[in-house]
């Protein structure tokens, strides 16, 4: 640098860290020394990148500016270039392609004169070495798989959108899927308007939101300003949906609340990777406030960072260093270099990724220096000091050592593991202080061992050295120091830390204060029933302790209670209690009573016994008997008995056609039926019973009418059934009858004819009991019909319709390899082969019987004969045994059975029908036409559903194909037409009749037609008004608009005047007189943009002819004179420049436009107007071309005026 003789004194200057030196005693009136506007400032870059240092200096006259490094020179022009910017008035280095070696301090000097001023600037290098890097990390082990963050639920991400700054809204979106941006902007737009009349219930006022930040201390804070309406209103803290317990006086917590005024702030202290997420602030249930934490911002805390380390030469260094959190993937650096595993840096870490070792084996002097270790937001660093024969390396004390001239003392410090103090091995922590949770005023125990007998140690509490404290004790047992609290309570309730020496332990004591109820209540209300009248009122209550708030749920069957006429629960913060003012039988049940705060969950099981009296007994009453002298009546029991068992049945009679109701008897709680004699004949009674038990008589179950008649003779049975048949004899079986007549029956008659004959002979004369005869002395090969007559204390009754006919010889044999072919929880599907030929030319059918393994009768499953061999039984149940068998059958009936045992499956968990909608399952779709529409549903149900799709609430079309399987339902059209669009449903339904729907939107589109022709008129002066025929899309596109573009020459650029446009009129009101318009008219949806519709002629509007203002100045001749000079214009291609001046003289000057010397009065692109000597230039739609020098030039006759400035266009920057 020039050196200057004559340096007489130094200034101050406005910028920090800028010196001016004064060359010069005295300085001429409007001269000045240079100085900064804005100086340089101090970069940290990658290598390769490039370094760009930028100044803006002032002085009169102008200084030169000049740059230095203060090691090396910046002689290669290639490498370092130093160029003005016109525009912005910054003198600029730039260097290039940097490298470690460029990183220096920079000196900047601005030179006049009258002096000079200096400042400096930093450049640090960080080498960037990706692939050695990676290749570092792989020693490492991998870092495990950070735990999967909680599904938000969608309201707390459209909370967290609506108070999060603008710019982080694409962040939002693209983390929680998001991707309708318009949508999302409109909706929030309507949640504000919901939000704030929600908020203005509680509050007068809310604003100075501050998201939440993290502090290098591990401390995150966020903040709000708000005015309760009522001061007395509730705030919660939740994170993730979940309510936070947060503390709001001097005691450590982990989530506080500081209030001051109306400000709250909200603090997490010790911030942990597990506590990222959303945390919410609400008054009441109204959510007033979202921010998130994420995971990235939590640095990486030491627990104990690096300490110097001093250490003689050709010995071995050791840096240690141990972290809160694990971290698997840090660096470790000497100054800005990046260190390598080798065997002079032996780099290792624990498995857990908290304790992290460097050794520098055999340290020479140029080993001295910084040493940091990185974990990416976050290092901790020290100095290594090498001693070479008892005197510190040189570069050490040139270097900043914290140790300054006392470096080589007895007294300096020494990193945890490292040498430290020569001959005296360093003490450490053996056993770490752990987090305690306890239970309140349960004892509590921290210890931890140190590995030096010596360490006498302090205990600190929340920052606060323990001297004394009630319950709390400390004891010392050889290397294990302990904190013993005999009963813990709210107040022991912080962080507590050991330090002894050197060292230093902390660790976390939590109460944990559940709700509790006192033992002998609990032991009442779980084992005793509370028991009530039908009608009385009962109360239950519960009075409870544990840390506020305590919520309190109380449930029968499973289902929360809520308040209605009967019913209330009330809740307080020292019980909660049931109140049912009319108690019925239905209120009969187990109950549950669930307490609930953050330090655990108390669960209550009681039962609720309300007695009453029974139900009437069970209907309808059956006749057993009637006749002229008795009735026999039979009911069964009710099917309540009011919670007391039946004592006693009191039957009444009524003889129809009177009034008075008879009491006829009582009968025992066993006995259901009653016979009395107290009958007329031919007279017609009703009867009715009641149940009796302690707590009253039941309403009457009354019969229907009931006659006393004479002896009636049993009705007809049903024709009777072939069992087997064969040359000898012929097996049938019978039902009883339908009416059994004035009594029972005590056998049947049966009769036999050939058939085509009219004759019935008897089988039998005296009546059979069974229903079921075999019958022989049958005449071989002749074909017989039967009929049955059942027979009671009247005679004999009606006689069945004959049997089907059966032939008197031998049937078929057994089918052959009769076996289950499959079977699921209600049916079995049988399959068989036909008889062998012999015996099976002359089947007819087959049969099928089954019965149960607990039930010894067989029953069909068929009604007409089997023509195939396989046979599916329906409607069985599940875990049952059945018995089935088959029969051929021929013209003599069923053949020889064949029969097997199937055991039925377990029936499949019954799933009610679920449709599994996530983000992969959209509910508005546009698809384009002649593209496929695929759409797939998938579900979850047991048995499977009937899956059914609908179109607007009608069936799909013939080209729509279903496919259900596997727990997919999918849609499928092969090209979509523009009739496919509309609404869409898939309905589940299984047999129990539960039922799920879903529906979604198909919008089929197209890329726009071209819009029709384009007319224009001028309906207001000075302006067009563009009209054009709407697009033949409009049809069938409901989102549909136009977009307006014009130019201002045949071979202009078009520009965008209207858009979003939803008629098909647009209004254009920028115009200027005596220029050509061209306009087009484009169709725009959500696939695209048509063809444009273009206008042919040019529109222009007459340039109007203005009339010069008559000049009033003074009387006198003046020249021409600039009272507002042109000023030079800086704009952006495409926009509009304004240029103007103002101008006097008189008589009024005559004014000319130039641009580099040509005149612009003839141009129509350039628009001049003068308005009483304001002068103006527009110049519209500017382009590179119109940059240059632009003069106004005023003429009268007394003299001429001229004013230039220069116009710059800059390109647009994307």
């Amino acid at each position: 640098m020039t050196s200057h003789q004559a340096v007489k004194s130094f200034k101050k200057s406005s910028v920090p860290g800028v010196t001016i030196t004064q060359f010069v005693d005295d300085i001429p009136n409007g001269c000045s020394t240079p100085d900064f506007e804005r100086k340089p400032v101090t970069l940290t870059l990658q290598e390769g990148k490039n370094a760009i240092f930028r100044a803006v200096v002032k002085g009169v006259p102008t200084p030169d500016v000049k740059w230095t490094r203060m090691q090396g020179g910046m002689d290669d022009p290639a490498k370092y270039e130093t160029f003005f910017n016109n525009v912005t008035n910054e003198f600029i280095l730039q260097i290039n392609k940097l490298t470690t070696d460029d990183s220096d301090l920079y000196r900047c000097f601005a030179v006049n004169e009258y002096g000079e001023a200096a400042c400096s600037a930093g450049l640090r290098i960080i080498q960037e070495l990706k692939k050695k890097l990676q290749e570092f990390r792989k020693l490492l082990r991998k870092r495990a798989p950070a735990p999967k963050p909680k599904p938000l639920d969608k309201e707390a991400v459209w909370q967290l959108l609506l108070h999060a700054d603008r710019r982080d809204y694409e962040k939002i979106c693209m983390k929680y899927g998001i991707v309708d941006f318009r949508g999302m902007l409109r909706k929030l737009q309507e949640m504000r308007k919901d939000t704030e009349s929600e908020q203005g219930e509680l509050l007068h006022s809310i604003r100075n939101f501050e998201h939440i930040k993290v502090n290098k201390d591990g401390k995150a804070t966020f903040s709000l300003v708000m005015d309760l309406k009522n001061h007395n209103s509730k705030v919660y803290l939740l994170k993730d949906g979940e309510r936070l317990r947060y503390g709001t006086g001097d005691e450590y917590r982990k989530h506080c609340l500081r209030r001051i005024g109306k400000r709250y702030s909200f603090i997490v202290n010790d911030v942990q990777p597990e506590d990222a997420g959303v945390y919410q602030v609400r008054v009441e249930d109204v959510p007033v406030f979202s921010t998130e934490l994420d995971a990235e911002s939590i640095p990486v805390r030491f627990q104990q960072p690096l300490s110097d380390v001093r250490c003689s030469e050709e010995e071995d260094a050791v840096f240690d260093c141990i972290l809160r959190t694990p971290c698997y993937d840090a660096v470790w650096l000497h100054k800005t270099h990046l260190l390598e595993a080798s065997e002079k840096h032996q780099i290792s870490v624990t498995p857990d990724g908290l304790t992290h070792q460097l050794i520098i084996k055999n340290v020479v002097p140029s080993d001295n220096g910084m040493y940091t270790l990185d974990t990416g937001l976050c290092s901790s660093n020290a100095w290594l000091i090498v001693e070479c024969g008892g005197v510190i390396g040189s570069a050490i004390r040139g270097a900043g050592s914290p140790y300054g001239k006392d470096s080589g003392s007895a007294g300096a410090r020494a990193g945890v593991g490292g040498v430290g103090r020569l001959g005296a091995p360093p003490c450490y922590v053996n056993k770490q202080l752990l987090d305690v949770r306890v239970l309140k005023g349960e004892p509590a125990e921290l210890s931890c061992t140190v590995s030096k007998h010596e360490v006498t140690g302090t205990w600190f509490k929340d920052g606060l050295k323990l001297t004394n404290m009630d319950g709390v004790l400390f004891e010392k047992e050889g290397l294990v120091h302990k904190l013993i609290i005999n009963k813990v309570e709210d107040i022991h309730a912080g962080k507590y830390r050991f330090e002894g020496g050197d060292i230093k332990t902390e660790a976390s004591i939590f109460v944990e204060d559940p709700p509790q109820v006192d033992k002998v209540l609990l032991k009442n209300l779980t084992s005793v029933p509370t028991v009530a009248k039908a009608g009385q009122k009962v109360k239950i209550k519960i009075p409870f302790e544990g840390r506020l708030p305590i919520r309190a749920t109380w449930l029968k069957d499973r289902m929360e209670l809520v308040d209605d006429t009967r019913i209330r629960v009330d809740k307080t913060e020292t019980f909660t209690m049931l109140s049912i003012s009319s108690s019925e039988r239905k209120d009969c049940g187990d109950y549950q009573v669930r307490l609930k705060n953050d330090s655990g969950v108390l669960e209550i099981n009681l039962k609720l016994v309300v007695i009453d009296k029974p139900q009437p007994p069970a209907g309808p009453i059956k006749i057993v008997e009637s006749s002229a002298n008795n009735i026999t009546i039979q009911w069964k029991p009710p099917k309540d008995d009011g919670g007391k068992p039946v004592q006693r049945y009191i039957v009444e009679r009524q003889q129809v056609g009177k009034n008075d109701w008879v009491t006829l008897g009582e009968t025992p709680r066993s006995c259901t039926t009653f016979t009395t004699n107290k009958v007329e004949q031919d007279m017609s009674y009703y009867f009715r019973v009641r149940a009796v038990n302690a707590e009253g008589t039941s309403d009457a179950l009354e019969s229907d009418e009931v006659k006393a008649v004479g002896k009636a003779s049993p009705g007809a049975p049903d024709p009777p059934e072939i069992v087997s048949a064969s040359r000898d004899t012929i097996t049938i079986c019978w039902k009883a009858p339908r009416k059994t007549g004035s009594s029972r029956i005590v056998g049947y008659i049966v009769q036999k004819r050939k058939k085509g004959t009219m004759t019935w002979l008897p089988v039998n004369n005296v009546p059979i009991a069974d229903k079921k005869l075999k019958m022989t002395n049958l005449k071989k090969g002749l074909q017989y019909e039967f009929r049955v007559a059942a027979v009671n204390a009247a005679g004999i009754g009606d006689a069945s319709e004959p049997s089907q006919p059966v032939f008197a010889r031998d049937s078929t044999s057994q089918v052959q390899d009769l076996k289950v072919s499959s079977s699921d929880s209600t049916s079995v599907t049988l399959t068989w082969r036909r008889p062998e030929a012999k015996d099976g030319s002359d089947v007819k059918g087959y049969e099928v019987e089954m019965r149960s393994s607990n039930s010894l009768n067989w029953t069909k499953c068929n009604n007409l004969p089997i023509e195939m061999t396989t046979y599916t039984v329906k409607g069985l149940q599940a875990k049952e045994i059945y018995f089935l068998r088959v029969r051929a059958l021929n013209d003599s009936g069923p053949g020889e059975a064949a029969e097997l045992e199937a055991c039925i499956e377990a029936a499949p968990a019954v799933v009610s029908p679920r449709l599994l909608i996530d983000d992969t399952v959209k509910s508005f779709l546009v698809i384009k036409a002649g593209n496929t529409i695929r759409v797939n549903i998938p579900f979850e149900a047991s048995p499977d559903p009937v899956v059914t799709w609908l179109k607007d609430g009608l069936p799909l079309s013939n080209r729509a194909k279903i496919n259900t399987k596997d727990g997919t339902t999918q849609l499928l059209i092969a090209a979509a037409e523009f009739a496919d669009s509309g609404t869409y449903t898939v309905e589940l339904q299984n047999g129990l009749g539960k039922r799920e729907t879903f529906s979604f939107q198909v919008q089929i589109t197209d890329i726009p037609q071209s819009p029709g022709p384009i007319q224009l008129e001028e309906n207001v002066p000075n302006t067009v008004t563009v009209t054009w025929e709407p697009s033949p899309s409009e049809k069938w596109e409901s989102n549909l608009y136009y977009t307006v573009l014009k130019r201002e020459s045949q071979k202009g650029l078009w520009h965008m005047v209207g858009d979003l446009i939803y008629t098909n009129k647009f209004t254009f009101t920028k115009l200027i007189p005596g220029r050509d318009y061209y306009f087009r008219v484009v169709a725009k949806n959500s696939l695209g943009a048509s063809d444009p519709s273009e206008t042919v002629q040019p529109w222009s509007i007459r340039k109007p002819k203005v009339k010069p203002q008559k000049y009033r100045g003074v009387n006198q001749n003046q020249p021409p004179r600039f009272l507002v000079p042109l000023k030079p214009h800086v704009v952006t291609t495409g926009s509009e420049c304004h240029m103007s001046c103002a101008i006097g003289g008189h008589p009024p000057p005559k004014i000319t436009w130039y641009k580099d010397s040509r005149d612009l009065s003839n141009d129509p692109t350039y628009f001049c107007t003068n308005d009483f000597g304001v002068c103006s230039l527009v110049v519209l739609g500017v382009t590179k071309h119109d940059e240059g020098e632009y003069m106004v030039e005023a003429t009268n006759e007394s003299g001429r005026a001229f004013s230039k400035a220069f116009l710059t266009i800059k390109g647009i920057s994307l």
